[in-house]
């Protein structure tokens, strides 16, 4: 089945490349998602005008986003305090869920799926780099310094 992307879809193409898929696929999975269309003549006349309109919403989308991370650049280092060990080991871990309060508490609004952290869950004292990625093709590195919370 031949469709029209509506959307960046990985492994299959760009917005409004048409594309052969099996036809389950496109049924059951693109077409409720808007993901896509049925590559008919209808839909390429109605494509040919919305794309316009299309490529200048994901433009403003992706402005959207160059304003958050300019937004988290200003926030040189993010400080997380947890109950540890003598040894520097943390009673626990720090994870994305609690990397994303921090921000929020600081008045930033980041989802705890846009924060991506290289080797795992942070289970010790110190400092460590983790990931802002709101986008698949921007991300920056944030400095997280986990201290031992006083009892």
């Amino acid at each position: 089945m031949n469709i029209i992307l509506l959307k960046d879809f990985k492994n299959l193409g760009v917005l409004g490349d048409v594309v052969k898929v099996r036809a389950g696929f496109a049924r059951n999975f693109l077409f409720p998602k808007n993901i896509a269309l049925p590559a008919i003549s209808e839909n390429i006349k109605y494509f040919q005008e919305r794309k316009k309109f299309l490529e200048e919403k994901k433009s403003q989308e992706l402005l959207l986003i160059k304003d958050r991370i300019k937004e988290i650049k200003k926030i040189k280092n993010i400080i997380i305090s947890a109950k540890s060990g003598k040894k520097g080991k943390l009673f626990g871990s720090i994870n994305a869920r609690d990397i994303s309060r921090k921000f929020q508490e600081l008045g930033i609004k980041i989802k705890k799926s846009e924060i991506k952290l290289k080797n795992g869950v942070l289970r010790s004292l110190g400092e460590h780099i983790v990931f802002f990625q709101p986008h698949k093709e921007m991300s920056i590195a944030i400095k997280i310094s986990i201290v031992s919370q006083e009892k």
